[in-house]
């Protein structure tokens, strides 16, 4: 049986997990050759389910906290990749909805999903009570930091979780 963690042992491996996104996040941005909020727009769209509600722009600058005109640069800019799609939406042709186009064989699809998949396959080794220890725990820290923050930095330096 291995010894018990100290509280130090879990902010070790806390920082050995944040250093691994940023690498690896690095890595994939450098690979695809997109920016941060490119990523996140594309990892949102991926992990919708078919019957999710439609994506609209509206929807992607309020979740990155962008104004409209900076939303559509940046579906200008996927879409010019051709990593999205514009569509009109369902019963108003008015407006439109953004689905991504990567295609499933894709490295793209893979690099953008590995932290999804390597915390799902931890997640599931684990039992249900184990999960819901470890949702909280993490679910804390967020809340913790984004209230710190919060309380130390304006308003509009304060970091948003969505």
């Amino acid at each position: 049986m291995r010894d018990p963690a100290t509280a130090d042992d879990v902010v070790k491996a806390l920082n050995d997990l944040t250093d691994s996104g940023i690498a690896s996040e690095r890595a994939a941005l450098q690979s695809l050759g997109i920016g941060p909020n490119d990523a996140k727009v594309l990892r949102f769209l991926l992990q919708r389910g078919d019957d999710a509600e439609p994506v609209t722009p509206r929807m992607l600058a309020a979740m990155l906290g962008i104004s409209s005109a900076a939303t559509t640069a940046l579906i200008d800019r996927l879409a010019d990749a051709g990593w999205v799609a514009r569509e009109p939406y369902p019963g108003d042709r008015r407006s439109i909805v953004v689905r991504e186009t990567i295609d499933a064989a894709s490295p793209a699809r893979r690099m953008l999903a590995v932290r999804r998949a390597s915390a799902v396959a931890a997640a599931e080794r684990l039992g249900p009570e184990e999960r819901r220890i470890v949702a909280d725990f993490l679910d804390d820290i967020a809340r913790g930091e984004t209230e710190d923050m919060g309380a130390m930095c304006p308003n509009d330096e304060a970091p948003r979780t969505t």
